[in-house]
């Protein structure tokens, strides 16, 4: 799709009513299940993975829904990167914001950690809408010219992105400076460390309790809770406690970041539809189990 015609879209979205958009966007992503076969056998496999003592229909209920709440954030996309940042802000309300601005103000730089539940584009901008802006690593996009514009819409409170596929040495720069560092955690790396996350082990990023140990940064579960299915939010930072140190320097990392995880298994529970279900989490396992069958 050409950039303009992106942006065209983009535009003529963002003058739906933000509530009507999103309902738009959720009958399109339920319609989506039903034509999505692939992706649907996906969602309800890692529901029965996670979920066993669920019966069949709850998971079915949930997977559809999941469907909805990824259509509702992706047409509330062009809201969160074109209104205003007064607007975005009057739809959040937050909890445990102060504990988190204030280990900001300290200067020994902060880890926040989230993942794809809810409307994590505004998640991720809501520390630069307060005029705290962090470095974030992304994955962009092959074609160049959209990946500049979506990258531009992302920046556009003051957060930095650092692409995936350059050079990390700048991270440690920017804790030292008293930064931010801003991680999405729940995407499977095929280069990745088997971490449990709900319960089960998946190929995973170690990189915040690498530089959580390595500097003695705190380090904070970022969540954006949605009231409803409005655009509406709670935005929540709970602050991780170190786990014990232990001799072996490998499960020390594997234990740490298995607590950070375990910060989001209360919210998923909670609301499981919010999460992105979609995602083969767990290919480690789908592989292992394909190879002994």
């Amino acid at each position: 799709m050409p950039v303009l015609l992106i942006k065209l879209l983009c535009f003529l979205i963002r003058l739906i009513p933000i509530r009507l958009a999103g309902a738009i966007g959720a009958g399109l992503g339920r319609l989506a299940y039903m034509i999505l076969g692939r992706h649907r056998k996906i969602a309800l496999r890692n529901l029965d993975r996670v979920y066993p003592d669920k019966d069949q229909a709850w998971k079915i209920r949930t997977a559809h829904e999941s469907f909805a709440e990824l259509g509702r954030t992706i047409f509330e996309i062009p809201h969160v990167y074109l209104r205003s940042r007064e607007f975005l802000l009057s739809r959040i309300e937050w909890d445990g914001l102060q504990e988190a601005l204030d280990a900001i103000d300290d200067g020994k730089g902060v880890i926040f950690t989230s993942f794809h539940y809810s409307n994590w584009e505004l998640g991720a901008m809501s520390l630069s809408m307060l005029d705290y802006p962090c470095s974030m690593i992304y994955r962009p996009l092959r074609e160049k010219p959209k990946d500049l514009i979506l990258k531009n819409w992302r920046q556009r409170f003051g957060h930095e992105l650092h692409s995936r596929d350059e050079s990390i040495r700048w991270i440690p720069k920017a804790l030292k400076n008293g930064n931010g560092l801003a991680l999405m955690i729940d995407q499977h790396l095929s280069n990745g460390i088997p971490v449990p996350f709900l319960g089960h082990p998946a190929r995973s990023t170690v990189m915040p309790a690498v530089y959580a140990r390595k500097y003695n940064t705190p380090v904070f579960a970022a969540v954006m809770h949605r009231k409803g299915n409005d655009f509406r939010f709670r935005g929540e930072f709970r602050r991780v406690d170190f786990p014990e140190k232990s001799d072996d320097a490998d499960k020390d990392l594997v234990d740490f970041s298995a607590t950070i995880f375990d910060s989001y298994r209360e919210a998923i529970d909670a609301r499981p539809e919010l999460w992105l279900w979609i995602h083969r989490r767990w290919l480690y396992l789908d592989e292992r189990e394909s190879q002994a069958s």
